[in-house]
């Protein structure tokens, strides 16, 4: 999915709404790992839905409706939250977002847009931690900043492609990222967005492509990167 098409589908939107297919879900999640606008969209989407409550439902008719509202289909925030409403609301919300950052506030926009200007981002290698006997990396990163992973792609078999998969403890999945045969030549630079990831224990899984996209057969992989993941106030 390039951005043309995400902007089109209000991607954004639909993707927090849980309104995209498990196809388009994904193809917009390798989108958006890799563009800022998109990023921000969605960051800026997920504020809206955890502060929709307080501030479209005030706190008296919550008090005094409450037995009416629970006794029909979910009540204010069901009718707030369903497609018709909540899409057009959230399309509004990223509208205003990017109004006000090319307008009202444009020196934060220029400040984040402009090569020349410093910033820091927190980078760690995971090259020495493809070993399941090694100690896993434990990151400490700022909350709410992005960060940087560096790791190399061993070149085992011949592979059209390969993905990066982030996985909990548990082996449920995360965020993937897919890399080119010739990007794995290199060592590779993945861009972790604000808040993507959740403290605790991770695991990056990096799988060879076949020609169709299949991933190979071994579970394992071609490497493993286990790592932990903490954030500092």
């Amino acid at each position: 999915m390039n951005h043309d098409e995400a902007i089109r589908l209000k991607a954004a939107e639909k993707y927090l709404l849980g309104e995209l297919s498990a196809e388009l879900r994904e193809q917009y999640e390798d989108h958006y790992f890799g563009c800022a606008e998109c990023a921000q969209d969605v960051r800026t989407g997920a504020v809206f839905i955890d502060n929709a409550r307080d501030v479209l439902v005030p706190p008296s008719v919550t008090e005094l409706g409450a037995k009416h509202q629970s006794a029909s289909s979910g009540g204010w925030w069901a009718t707030l939250l369903r497609p018709a409403f909540a899409v057009p609301a959230l399309a509004l919300l990223l509208l205003v977002a990017g109004y006000q950052n090319a307008v009202t506030i444009p020196h934060l926009k220029t400040a984040a847009a402009q090569s020349d200007v410093a910033q820091t981002l927190p980078s760690f290698s995971l090259i020495s931690g493809n070993s399941r006997g090694g100690a896993p990396l434990a990151i400490s990163v700022p909350a709410g900043k992005p960060f940087s992973l560096f790791i190399d792609i061993p070149p085992k078999g011949s592979y059209a492609s390969f993905v990066c998969e982030f996985q909990t403890e548990s082996g449920a999945p995360e965020l993937s990222l897919s890399i080119s045969a010739d990007e794995a030549k290199r060592t590779v630079q993945l861009l972790i967005p604000a808040g993507r990831l959740a403290s605790g224990k991770h695991e990056l899984v990096v799988r060879g492509l076949d020609s169709q996209g299949k991933p190979d057969a071994d579970k394992m992989g071609v490497a493993n990167y286990p790592f932990s993941l903490d954030y500092t106030k």
